[in-house]
């Protein structure tokens, strides 16, 4: 099973992410902006972000994917988003739109974080006041691909944890 967290910024992807690996004994991936932000390149300007700091944000990420079996059939794994994100992020922030970024294997799961609970502060969120507009945008472009999106409006992090697993071991009995 290959599940993705996705939506906006400050919606809890990464920790829910990380729990639902956990919990299924499943590969974490983390979202690779951050860990480009804060590892690889600290002190990247995030607003505006460089165009040449995206694209090695861009690159880094669908080489995550790659090397995590993203894009394998029957592979499994938790993503801390995916190319829905870069596409979105592309497009507002630099007026492009990238249909390779949404070449989405069919057996991806989304979870799709609704913007309605209270923005962290974290210096790489440029966009909490823009959440809701953003988060349009994702339930567009969730709603042009083939995958099963499940909706995470939850207003608490144990909520949205316990909607997931209750979601996952639906799907995995039903494959069973």
């Amino acid at each position: 099973m290959k599940i993705v967290f996705t939506g906006t910024e400050s919606t809890y992807k990464s920790t829910l992410a990380k729990a639902i690996a956990e919990e299924f004994s499943l590969t974490y991936v983390p979202e690779y902006a951050r860990t480009y932000l804060e590892e690889i390149a600290p002190g990247t300007p995030v607003d505006p972000m460089p165009r040449k700091d995206y694209d090695c944000i861009e690159e880094g990420q669908l080489l995550s994917q790659r090397n995590n079996g993203y894009y394998t059939h029957n592979g499994s794994g938790v993503f801390d988003t995916d190319g829905t994100v870069l596409y979105i992020w592309k497009k507002d922030k630099f007026g492009e739109t990238d249909s390779l970024l949404l070449q989405i294997p069919e057996d991806i799961i989304y979870f799709l974080c609704h913007p309605n609970v209270e923005a962290g502060m974290d210096p790489l969120r440029v966009d909490a006041q823009r959440r809701e507009k953003l988060h349009a945008k994702y339930v567009a472009v969730l709603g042009e691909l083939p995958n099963r999106v499940i909706h995470l409006n939850e207003r608490t992090l144990e909520g949205r944890i316990a909607k997931a697993l209750q979601v996952i071991s639906t799907l995995l009995d039903d494959a069973v």
